[in-house]
């Protein structure tokens, strides 16, 4: 069993070696996606995170090539006992060091999320088991119960294709059910299948939802924002890591910047899978 944010602290202290040898080039907030370059040219992305930021999405300022950077968003205005997300100086050319280090913060899911595309950035994935679409990886059939935390929509069709019962737990209403934790509980005790997003590392409750987990077969932490690591998860439940590697990152960044989302990027990133052996 590992404790609300633990994880993240541990992504934290695989990297902060490795951090402290690069620094950044590049910061792109997008609606959809934050991407984080690297000096060595590597580019890591997180999803941009829609709930208790704090920030509205940001606005449409011009970058060098005609897309916002870091360096052209306004700080953030003060809320509570401080700025959530005071932006006064621009990350470019700083040591990536500092902001690996926002992983160990509490309640701050934007400071999380651009942590998160460092991290990212930082990982090297010398090797995978299987590129491509994850979703034959899941082996369904109609006796499956499905808990999808995190609406994944271009899977939702496809999983009740094959007459599997799906269950969507989301933080937005309009994406899936927002339940209690005691609903949610019985959800995931009950599931055969977990397919998770990984941003549920930004709010500090990706470890709540393993730890809710029954038995299940199969466990997948999935999308861009995955840290393809499998050290990170080696005493939870996960089964599965689906993320992606960059092909293109001169192509991404403006993609992210204009508020594309995964489809938009689809052309100049691999899916990547790797599985974790218990």
């Amino acid at each position: 069993m590992v404790k609300s944010g633990d994880l993240s602290i541990r992504l934290y202290e695989l990297l902060r070696d490795d951090a402290k040898t690069r620094t950044i080039t590049d910061v792109r907030l997008g609606r959809a996606y934050i991407a984080v370059r690297l000096d060595d040219g590597r580019l890591g992305l997180s999803g941009f995170p829609t709930h208790g930021a704090g920030l509205p999405a940001p606005p449409s300022l011009p970058h060098d090539d005609g897309c916002p950077g870091l360096s052209d968003v306004p700080a953030a205005e003060p809320s509570g006992e401080g700025a959530i997300f005071p932006l006064s100086t621009t990350l470019i050319g700083a040591s990536t060091a500092a902001s690996l280090e926002w992983l160990t913060e509490k309640c701050a899911p934007l400071k999380k999320a651009l942590a998160l595309a460092t991290a990212n950035a930082l990982i090297r994935q010398d090797h995978c088991d299987m590129t491509g679409d994850p979703f034959d990886l899941f082996h369904l059939a109609p006796e499956d119960k499905v808990a999808m935390v995190g609406r994944f929509t271009p899977l939702v069709g496809r999983v009740e294709d094959k007459g599997a019962s799906l269950t969507v737990l989301e933080k937005d209403g309009a994406k899936g059910l927002v339940l209690s934790k005691r609903e949610r509980l019985t959800i995931l005790r009950r599931c055969t299948v977990a397919i998770i997003t990984a941003t549920a590392l930004l709010y500090e409750d990706l470890e709540d939802i393993l730890n809710d987990l029954g038995a299940p077969r199969h466990v997948a932490l999935l999308g861009p924002s995955t840290p393809m690591l499998p050290d990170l998860f080696a005493d939870t439940p996960v089964t599965h890591l689906g993320g992606v590697r960059i092909t293109d990152a001169a192509q991404i960044l403006p993609i992210v910047a204009a508020g594309g989302g995964t489809r938009a990027m689809r052309p100049y990133l691999e899916m990547t899978n790797l599985f974790l052996r218990k």
